[in-house]
């Protein structure tokens, strides 16, 4: 079975709201990382259509509850490493360079993310980590007040911790996506 089949079959019983994401993020992902001229766009595509899978075993109210707990901020963290072994359950062979991207789409530089406080995650994990905030900021969530963020406002956020290059192929897979 390929990564894409894996990774479709798995999110097929996940709740819609994370199927679109996973979609949009990677769709993402494949225009900044060809912007970006990396290696292996197609790669880092499926590795962040498959970057969530370990929100698939969630409860169905983690994905709307506001303020969080501390059990369900456990499980919110550990979901990097939940996806990290799901991704491996269904696809034995996948690239190191996918295990890598579906781990780290939560760190930030200078060990600020999560699950293993990075202190220099590579361009391809800030590129994921940068498509999949970027689409969390600009889509409907049940538990944020005010609405999505506008493109520019979202962009902004993102700079915050990712390079400028970065953000530059972003903005460009977006105008790419919207055009």
């Amino acid at each position: 079975m390929s990564m894409l089949q894996a990774a479709r079959q798995a999110l097929a019983t996940a709740p819609p709201c994370l199927e679109a994401h996973s979609r949009r993020v990677a769709l993402l992902a494949l225009g900044a990382a060809k912007l970006l001229r990396l290696p292996d766009p197609v790669l880092i595509a499926q590795a962040a259509y498959m970057h969530d899978l370990g929100k698939t075993n969630w409860p169905q109210e983690l994905f709307t509850k506001y303020p969080l707990n501390t059990f369900d901020w456990a499980l919110v963290k550990v979901h990097p490493v939940a996806g990290e072994n799901l991704a491996l359950e269904l696809c034995p062979d996948l690239p190191p360079l996918a295990r890598a991207l579906i781990r780290g789409h939560h760190e930030r530089p200078g060990g600020k993310g999560y699950p293993d406080g990075l202190a220099e995650p590579g361009v391809e994990i800030l590129l994921l980590a940068a498509c999949d905030a970027y689409d969390a900021m600009t889509g409907e969530r049940a538990y944020r007040s005010g609405g999505p963020l506008s493109v520019e406002a979202a962009l902004l956020e993102v700079a915050r911790f990712t390079p400028a290059r970065v953000v530059a192929a972003l903005a460009g897979a977006v105008v790419r996506k919207a055009g």
